[in-house]
């Protein structure tokens, strides 16, 4: 997004300057062990021309391409993750304030466990960038109907932020929701219907786009009106099943 030179496979952003030694049809150099966390050094000549990149669009950039995510999905995540980063500093800062005055309070005598009570209440979530950079990306895959799963969001999440601890899309999403929404950002995109695309993408990956698969994909479409389940997961998960029961399919998905 910057105009910058990155590897095709795994996003790894490489720079403005950086030229390949020799001309290949397929890249030697494994730029994904490379780049991912906790890996042992690579005592390769490539290896030199690898840089950290400390630039957020860079790095959303190297999520999105990870994902396999169209250039309008790119887009609309850098446009939320902007948003809601702006946010956050904007509330860290205030958060700031408010402790220098809770000190200058405590310092002119007055109640200390009430100024801290009064300080709890106000204190900022732990919210990293990469929890921002994952609820945005859940929220385009949902938004534009692309069959991203949450590991699969995450797992790219983790490579390019240096993550170890792991961590939920709910997480995610309980951190930033409200946030967004009172910024004007749609977060209501229908759930379900999210979810019954991905379990499609498996089902075609293993059986083909035949005639059955299409069969399959219209009755387990039809087949959610008729469940009822609060996680929306779960009721996809229900729907495809009725629909591989009447094909009499023995396929797990």
């Amino acid at each position: 997004m910057d105009n910058e030179i990155c590897c095709n496979k795994c996003g790894i952003v490489l720079g403005h300057d950086y030229q390949l030694q020799e001309i290949v049809s397929s890249s030697k150099l494994n730029l994904y062990q490379i780049a991912e966390v906790g890996c042992k050094k690579v005592n390769l000549e490539f290896a030199r021309h690898i840089r950290e990149n400390k630039s957020d669009v860079s790095q959303i950039s190297n999520v999105c391409v990870k994902l396999d995510l169209p250039i309008y999905a790119a887009q609309d995540i850098n446009i939320v993750y902007q948003k809601l980063s702006k946010r956050k500093q904007q509330e860290k800062k205030a958060y700031a304030e408010k402790l220098k005055q809770l000190l200058d309070l405590v310092a002119k005598g007055l109640e200390k466990e009430e100024s801290v009570a009064i300080l709890k209440r106000t204190k900022p979530k732990g919210c990293t960038k990469a929890h921002i950079v994952a609820f945005a990306v859940h929220l385009s895959c949902r938004k534009y109907g692309l069959p991203r799963s949450d590991a699969q969001i995450i797992e790219a999440i983790k490579m390019n932020f240096g993550m170890k601890r792991t961590f939920t899309i709910f997480k995610t999403y309980s951190l930033n929701r409200v946030i967004a929404e009172s910024l004007g950002i749609v977060c209501a995109y229908d759930k379900c219907n999210y979810y019954m695309r991905i379990l499609l993408v498996q089902l075609r990956e293993k059986i083909g786009d035949g005639l059955l698969y299409q069969k399959i994909e219209r009755k387990a479409i039809d087949n959610l009106q008729f469940i009822s389940d609060l996680r929306e997961n779960t009721r996809a998960q229900r729907a495809l099943d009725l629909a591989l029961e009447g094909a009499t399919l023995n396929v797990h998905i």
